[in-house]
Protein backbone atom coordinates (compact mmCIF):
# COMPACT_ATOMS: atom_id res chain seq x y z
CA UNK A 1 0.00 0.00 0.00
CA UNK A 2 1.55 3.23 -1.12
CA UNK A 3 2.42 6.03 1.47
CA UNK A 4 -0.70 8.47 0.73
CA UNK A 5 -3.33 5.50 0.43
CA UNK A 6 -2.37 3.76 4.07
CA UNK A 7 -4.16 2.61 7.05
CA UNK A 8 -4.06 5.89 8.70
CA UNK A 9 -5.59 7.54 5.31
CA UNK A 10 -8.80 5.45 5.55
CA UNK A 11 -8.99 5.62 9.04
CA UNK A 12 -8.82 9.23 8.92
CA UNK A 13 -11.07 9.87 5.92
CA UNK A 14 -13.34 7.85 8.34
CA UNK A 15 -12.80 10.50 10.52
CA UNK A 16 -14.16 13.20 7.92
CA UNK A 17 -17.06 10.83 7.15
CA UNK A 18 -17.92 10.79 11.22
CA UNK A 19 -17.13 14.41 11.66
CA UNK A 20 -20.30 14.90 8.93
CA UNK A 21 -23.08 13.09 10.83
CA UNK A 22 -23.34 15.84 13.81
CA UNK A 23 -24.17 17.93 11.43
CA UNK A 24 -26.91 15.59 9.74
CA UNK A 25 -28.23 14.49 12.74
CA UNK A 26 -28.47 17.67 14.65
CA UNK A 27 -30.49 19.10 11.62
CA UNK A 28 -33.15 15.76 11.29
CA UNK A 29 -33.38 15.73 15.36
CA UNK A 30 -35.40 19.12 14.42
CA UNK A 31 -38.15 16.12 12.55
CA UNK A 32 -37.77 12.54 14.10
CA UNK A 33 -37.11 11.55 17.92
CA UNK A 34 -33.42 10.67 18.61
CA UNK A 35 -33.95 6.42 18.91
CA UNK A 36 -36.13 6.79 15.72
CA UNK A 37 -33.40 8.28 13.80
CA UNK A 38 -31.02 5.28 14.60
CA UNK A 39 -33.53 2.61 13.99
CA UNK A 40 -34.08 4.46 10.87
CA UNK A 41 -30.30 4.56 9.83
CA UNK A 42 -29.46 1.00 10.76
CA UNK A 43 -32.41 -0.54 9.37
CA UNK A 44 -31.24 1.29 5.77
CA UNK A 45 -28.28 0.13 6.33
CA UNK A 46 -28.94 -3.06 7.37
CA UNK A 47 -31.26 -3.26 4.21
CA UNK A 48 -28.38 -2.24 1.78
CA UNK A 49 -26.43 -5.17 3.94
CA UNK A 50 -28.35 -7.50 3.50
CA UNK A 51 -28.46 -7.25 -0.90
CA UNK A 52 -25.22 -6.63 -1.04
CA UNK A 53 -23.80 -10.12 0.50
CA UNK A 54 -27.06 -11.78 1.10
CA UNK A 55 -25.62 -15.12 -0.01
CA UNK A 56 -22.49 -14.93 2.19
CA UNK A 57 -24.38 -13.32 5.16
CA UNK A 58 -26.54 -16.46 6.24
CA UNK A 59 -24.14 -19.56 5.59
CA UNK A 60 -24.57 -22.22 7.89
CA UNK A 61 -20.89 -21.51 8.88
CA UNK A 62 -21.76 -17.54 9.39
CA UNK A 63 -24.67 -18.52 12.06
CA UNK A 64 -22.71 -19.66 14.57
CA UNK A 65 -22.38 -18.19 17.85
CA UNK A 66 -18.50 -17.90 17.43
CA UNK A 67 -19.78 -15.45 14.47
CA UNK A 68 -22.54 -13.45 15.11
CA UNK A 69 -21.83 -13.45 19.12
CA UNK A 70 -18.82 -10.84 18.84
CA UNK A 71 -21.20 -9.01 16.74
CA UNK A 72 -23.71 -8.60 18.92
CA UNK A 73 -21.32 -7.52 21.77
CA UNK A 74 -19.50 -4.73 19.80
CA UNK A 75 -23.81 -3.69 18.56
CA UNK A 76 -24.41 -3.44 22.02
CA UNK A 77 -21.61 -1.05 22.91
CA UNK A 78 -22.38 1.36 19.67
CA UNK A 79 -25.76 1.33 19.96
CA UNK A 80 -25.31 3.19 23.37
CA UNK A 81 -22.47 5.29 22.42
CA UNK A 82 -24.81 6.21 19.27
CA UNK A 83 -28.07 6.37 21.78
CA UNK A 84 -25.99 8.90 24.40
CA UNK A 85 -24.70 10.74 21.47
CA UNK A 86 -28.06 12.09 19.53
CA UNK A 87 -29.55 12.27 22.57
CA UNK A 88 -26.85 14.69 23.83
CA UNK A 89 -27.20 16.51 20.38
CA UNK A 90 -30.74 17.68 21.41
CA UNK A 91 -29.31 19.59 24.70
CA UNK A 92 -25.57 20.79 22.78
CA UNK A 93 -24.15 21.75 19.84
CA UNK A 94 -23.21 19.98 17.30
CA UNK A 95 -20.11 21.43 17.56
CA UNK A 96 -19.54 20.58 21.36
CA UNK A 97 -20.57 17.19 20.72
CA UNK A 98 -17.92 16.42 18.20
CA UNK A 99 -15.02 17.31 20.69
CA UNK A 100 -16.94 15.91 23.10
CA UNK A 101 -17.03 12.73 21.83
CA UNK A 102 -13.52 12.69 20.99
CA UNK A 103 -12.99 12.36 24.61
CA UNK A 104 -12.70 8.71 24.13
CA UNK A 105 -9.27 8.72 23.54
CA UNK A 106 -8.67 9.36 27.19
CA UNK A 107 -10.61 5.65 27.96
CA UNK A 108 -8.73 4.02 24.96
CA UNK A 109 -5.35 3.82 26.41
CA UNK A 110 -7.31 2.99 30.02
CA UNK A 111 -9.06 -0.09 28.86
CA UNK A 112 -6.13 -1.19 27.06
CA UNK A 113 -4.54 -1.78 30.23
CA UNK A 114 -6.99 -3.22 32.24
CA UNK A 115 -8.45 -5.80 29.28
CA UNK A 116 -5.73 -6.12 26.90
CA UNK A 117 -2.42 -5.62 29.58
CA UNK A 118 -1.21 -3.53 26.82
CA UNK A 119 0.70 -0.24 27.52
CA UNK A 120 0.84 2.65 25.35
CA UNK A 121 3.75 4.43 24.82
CA UNK A 122 4.78 7.99 26.95
CA UNK A 123 4.47 10.04 23.83
CA UNK A 124 0.65 8.23 23.05
CA UNK A 125 -0.02 9.14 27.22
CA UNK A 126 1.43 12.97 26.48
CA UNK A 127 -0.64 13.18 23.40
CA UNK A 128 -3.92 11.53 24.89
CA UNK A 129 -3.47 14.23 27.57
CA UNK A 130 -3.06 17.28 25.63
CA UNK A 131 -5.86 16.22 23.91
CA UNK A 132 -7.71 15.93 26.83
CA UNK A 133 -6.88 19.59 27.97
CA UNK A 134 -8.41 20.21 24.64
CA UNK A 135 -11.18 18.71 24.77
CA UNK A 136 -12.07 20.14 28.62
CA UNK A 137 -11.53 24.05 27.20
CA UNK A 138 -14.14 23.35 24.28
CA UNK A 139 -16.56 21.83 27.01
CA UNK A 140 -16.33 25.10 28.05
CA UNK A 141 -17.03 27.30 24.82
CA UNK A 142 -19.77 29.04 26.47
CA UNK A 143 -17.76 30.66 29.14
CA UNK A 144 -14.22 32.85 29.26
CA UNK A 145 -10.63 32.35 30.85
CA UNK A 146 -11.52 34.98 33.24
CA UNK A 147 -14.41 33.01 34.48
CA UNK A 148 -13.01 29.31 34.28
CA UNK A 149 -12.04 28.48 37.37
CA UNK A 150 -15.41 29.77 39.02
CA UNK A 151 -17.79 28.86 36.27
CA UNK A 152 -16.92 25.29 35.36
CA UNK A 153 -19.79 23.79 34.05
CA UNK A 154 -21.12 20.64 31.78
CA UNK A 155 -24.61 20.93 30.10
CA UNK A 156 -26.62 17.86 30.12
CA UNK A 157 -25.48 17.21 26.16
CA UNK A 158 -22.24 17.56 26.99
CA UNK A 159 -22.59 14.42 30.31
CA UNK A 160 -24.63 12.66 27.81
CA UNK A 161 -22.31 12.55 25.39
CA UNK A 162 -19.23 11.87 27.77
CA UNK A 163 -21.03 8.99 28.50
CA UNK A 164 -21.54 7.96 24.39
CA UNK A 165 -17.23 8.82 24.34
CA UNK A 166 -16.64 5.57 26.80
CA UNK A 167 -18.92 3.39 25.00
CA UNK A 168 -16.91 3.83 21.70
CA UNK A 169 -13.88 3.35 23.71
CA UNK A 170 -15.21 0.29 24.62
CA UNK A 171 -16.27 -0.37 20.93
CA UNK A 172 -12.63 0.38 19.36
CA UNK A 173 -11.36 -2.06 21.99
CA UNK A 174 -13.69 -4.72 20.93
CA UNK A 175 -12.65 -3.93 17.24
CA UNK A 176 -9.36 -4.89 17.71
CA UNK A 177 -10.16 -8.03 19.44
CA UNK A 178 -12.88 -9.16 17.10
CA UNK A 179 -11.95 -8.28 14.07
CA UNK A 180 -8.98 -10.91 13.79
CA UNK A 181 -11.22 -13.68 15.06
CA UNK A 182 -13.82 -13.21 12.54
CA UNK A 183 -15.03 -12.62 9.19
CA UNK A 184 -14.91 -8.89 8.35
CA UNK A 185 -18.02 -9.23 5.69
CA UNK A 186 -19.84 -11.37 8.31
CA UNK A 187 -18.45 -9.23 11.81
CA UNK A 188 -19.95 -5.79 10.29
CA UNK A 189 -23.38 -7.00 8.45
CA UNK A 190 -24.76 -8.40 12.26
CA UNK A 191 -23.19 -5.81 14.06
CA UNK A 192 -25.00 -3.07 11.66
CA UNK A 193 -28.24 -5.39 11.99
CA UNK A 194 -28.33 -5.80 16.13
CA UNK A 195 -27.77 -2.41 15.81
CA UNK A 196 -31.09 -1.30 14.11
CA UNK A 197 -32.76 -4.75 16.52
CA UNK A 198 -31.65 -2.60 19.81
CA UNK A 199 -33.07 0.83 18.24
CA UNK A 200 -36.30 -0.76 17.48
CA UNK A 201 -36.46 -2.43 20.42
CA UNK A 202 -36.04 1.37 22.44
CA UNK A 203 -37.78 2.71 20.55
CA UNK A 204 -41.73 2.41 22.16
CA UNK A 205 -39.84 3.42 25.62
CA UNK A 206 -38.69 6.77 23.58
CA UNK A 207 -42.65 7.25 22.17
CA UNK A 208 -43.76 6.98 25.55
CA UNK A 209 -41.25 8.88 28.08
CA UNK A 210 -40.86 12.12 25.45
CA UNK A 211 -43.67 13.55 24.71
CA UNK A 212 -42.23 15.51 21.72
CA UNK A 213 -41.42 12.02 20.19
CA UNK A 214 -45.15 12.31 18.74
CA UNK A 215 -44.02 14.92 16.04
CA UNK A 216 -42.44 13.00 13.34
CA UNK A 217 -41.68 14.98 10.40
CA UNK A 218 -40.60 12.84 7.01
CA UNK A 219 -39.10 15.91 5.28
CA UNK A 220 -35.86 16.56 3.70
CA UNK A 221 -33.44 17.38 6.42
CA UNK A 222 -34.74 13.76 7.72
CA UNK A 223 -34.25 11.84 4.60
CA UNK A 224 -30.46 14.02 3.83
CA UNK A 225 -29.82 12.74 7.54
CA UNK A 226 -30.73 9.74 7.60
CA UNK A 227 -29.18 8.44 4.53
CA UNK A 228 -25.81 9.90 4.62
CA UNK A 229 -25.31 8.59 8.02
CA UNK A 230 -26.74 4.86 7.14
CA UNK A 231 -24.92 4.41 3.97
CA UNK A 232 -21.29 6.79 4.44
CA UNK A 233 -21.05 7.09 8.49
CA UNK A 234 -22.23 3.14 9.39
CA UNK A 235 -21.77 0.74 5.91
CA UNK A 236 -18.21 2.62 4.66
CA UNK A 237 -16.76 4.08 7.81
CA UNK A 238 -18.01 -0.05 9.60
CA UNK A 239 -15.67 -1.36 6.74
CA UNK A 240 -12.92 0.69 6.62
CA UNK A 241 -12.74 0.73 10.45
CA UNK A 242 -13.08 -3.29 10.79
CA UNK A 243 -10.14 -3.47 7.87
CA UNK A 244 -7.90 -1.06 9.10
CA UNK A 245 -7.77 -0.21 12.76
CA UNK A 246 -6.30 -4.04 13.52
CA UNK A 247 -3.21 -2.91 11.72
CA UNK A 248 -2.38 -0.30 14.17
CA UNK A 249 -2.55 0.12 17.67
CA UNK A 250 -5.84 0.94 19.23
CA UNK A 251 -4.34 4.12 21.09
CA UNK A 252 -3.44 5.44 18.15
CA UNK A 253 -5.96 4.77 16.06
CA UNK A 254 -8.06 6.59 19.27
CA UNK A 255 -5.94 9.58 18.98
CA UNK A 256 -6.10 9.87 15.09
CA UNK A 257 -10.03 9.42 14.84
CA UNK A 258 -9.87 13.05 17.41
CA UNK A 259 -9.72 15.05 14.07
CA UNK A 260 -13.38 14.10 13.98
CA UNK A 261 -14.26 16.79 16.13
CA UNK A 262 -12.41 18.95 13.94
CA UNK A 263 -13.53 18.49 10.73
CA UNK A 264 -17.25 17.89 13.20
CA UNK A 265 -16.65 22.14 13.70
CA UNK A 266 -15.68 22.91 10.39
CA UNK A 267 -18.86 21.52 8.91
CA UNK A 268 -20.89 23.01 11.49
CA UNK A 269 -19.25 26.50 10.83
CA UNK A 270 -19.90 26.20 7.45
CA UNK A 271 -23.37 24.41 7.52
CA UNK A 272 -25.26 25.50 11.07
CA UNK A 273 -23.21 28.92 11.55
CA UNK A 274 -21.87 27.45 14.50
CA UNK A 275 -18.55 29.40 16.35
CA UNK A 276 -15.80 28.55 18.73
CA UNK A 277 -15.08 31.54 21.18
CA UNK A 278 -11.45 31.90 22.24
CA UNK A 279 -11.60 29.50 24.73
CA UNK A 280 -12.67 26.93 22.30
CA UNK A 281 -10.31 27.89 19.54
CA UNK A 282 -7.44 27.52 22.49
CA UNK A 283 -9.05 24.07 22.92
CA UNK A 284 -9.34 23.06 19.85
CA UNK A 285 -6.13 24.24 18.73
CA UNK A 286 -4.69 21.60 21.74
CA UNK A 287 -6.49 18.87 20.20
CA UNK A 288 -4.60 18.99 16.76
CA UNK A 289 -1.29 19.56 18.53
CA UNK A 290 -2.21 16.27 20.41
CA UNK A 291 -3.06 15.04 17.13
CA UNK A 292 -0.02 15.73 15.30
CA UNK A 293 2.34 14.91 18.03
CA UNK A 294 0.13 11.49 17.96
CA UNK A 295 1.76 11.07 14.13
CA UNK A 296 5.14 11.84 14.57
CA UNK A 297 8.17 9.24 14.92
CA UNK A 298 7.06 5.94 14.80
CA UNK A 299 6.62 4.98 18.71
CA UNK A 300 3.53 2.95 17.65
CA UNK A 301 4.77 0.41 15.54
CA UNK A 302 1.96 -0.75 12.75
CA UNK A 303 1.51 -4.27 13.38
CA UNK A 304 2.17 -7.36 11.46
Amino acid sequence: MSRIFSPEFFLLFASLLWGGTFVAIKLALNSVPPFFFIAIRFWIAGSVILILFRKSIFKKENLKKSIWFPSLLTAISVFIGYAFQTLGLVYTSATQSGFITGSYVIFVPILQIIFERKYPSFRTWVATFIVLTGLFFISQNDSSFAHLLTKIKFSLGDLLTLVSAFCFAVYMIQIDYFSKKVSETSFVSFQILFTGLLATIFCPIEFYYFPKSEAIRLDGYFWVGVIYTSIFATILTTKIQTRYQKTISPARAGILFSLEPVFSYLLAYLILGETLTAIGTFGSAFVLFGVLLSEMGKWNKRKD
